[in-house]
Parts: structure tokens; sequence; C-alpha cells
């Protein structure tokens, strides 16, 4: 009957929140060997710095809900932001955040670009594989996609599938340019009138 407590625990954990710290672990299952035998078990999949996810989530998904539970002042952005608005398909291999240059932060699991807090804009709250994300909207993540390559194909594909997805935000775009000092909104008409 023991057992089965922490088990029913750690399921109800794991469906609330995805992803949960050692901490939160060892209040549930009582110590860092029994979190270990849970993963050797395959019932949790570790992350890498004291988080574990469940085991029904890809890794991205799991590394994008840990960045947002457990660093709450970080957005996600560049390369990221894009493939969670589907504007790009490239292979991430860390979680790109921005927090406020003032601040410091390190983790394997985010690729982290200390930025001017007034470049922090565009932030939109998420639902991705059910779970609640901090993330550049779609026209930000345009900008990011200028940012990484102006011009390039990185941000032609962005741009030809934010077009595909719907209606253009123009004004936003505009007001993001200029914080930004991108282009995007150029490109964008010339876009739609090469259409």
């Amino acid at each position: 009957m023991v057992e089965t407590q922490p088990k029913d625990s750690l399921e109800r954990a794991l469906s609330r929140h995805g992803v949960l710290s050692s901490t939160e672990l060892v209040s549930i299952l009582g110590s860092r060997v029994a979190i270990k035998r849970k993963a050797e078990a395959g019932a949790l999949f570790p992350l890498g710095s004291g988080i574990y996810a469940s085991p029904s989530l890809d890794p991205l998904t799991a590394a994008l809900i840990a960045a947002t539970r457990y660093y709450p002042g970080c957005v996600i952005s560049n390369l990221t932001a894009l493939v969670v608005h589907k504007l790009s398909d490239e292979a991430i291999g860390k979680i790109d955040v921005d927090i406020d240059k003032s601040r410091d932060l390190k983790n394997r699991l985010l690729k982290v670009h200390r930025i001017s807090r007034r470049k922090i804009i565009g932030i939109t709250i998420l639902k991705y594989e059910g779970h609640s994300i901090r993330v550049y909207d779609r026209e930000r993540a345009l900008g990011e996609a200028y940012l990484i390559d102006p011009g390039g194909p990185v941000f032609f594909k962005a741009l030809k599938r934010y077009l595909s997805q719907g209606k253009p935000d123009a004004g936003r775009i505009k007001r993001y340019d200029r914080i930004l000092k991108t282009n995007v909104l150029l490109h964008l008409q010339q876009e739609l009138a090469d259409a």
C-alpha cells in the first residue's frame, strides 16, 4: 500500500506539470534513490540539471516546459521560438531563452541570450502539448529570424511559413522592426507584392 501512494502521486504530478525538479520528486518519492529507480524503470526521463520529465513527453517539449516552469524570467526565443511557431524545422540542441542583460543564468538545458529589457517584447503564453510556455509571438519570432539570418534562407523560410499561416499583422511587425532595428516589414511587403 505504501508503494502505490507515491506512484499515484508521481503520476498525478507528472500529468499536471509534465516536468518535476529533484526536490519535488524527493517530496513525492521520499529519496534520491527512489528517483533513480523510477528513472531506471522508465517512469521518469532525466533532462539534466536536476529536472525530470514524464516519459510521455518528447525531450524538446519537456525542455520547453522546464524553461518556463523553473525560469519564469525567461522567454523562449531565437530559433526555438521559430520552431514552436512552426516557422522553422531546424534541429534544436538547447532551448534558446532571452533574459534581461542585468541578470545572469547558466543551465545546461538553456542557451541564454542576455538582451536589453526594452527588446523583451511580444511575449505570449502559448499552450504547447497541453502545457503553458512563455514564448515570443509569431511576429516577434519573425524578427528573431531576421536577426539570426538577415536576408538568408532561415529568414525567408520563416517569412513564407508565416504568410501561409494566415493574415499578417503589419502593425505589430512595424513596431518590432523599430525596436529591434530589423527590416521584416519591407520583406513582408515585397513577398506580398510578388505573390
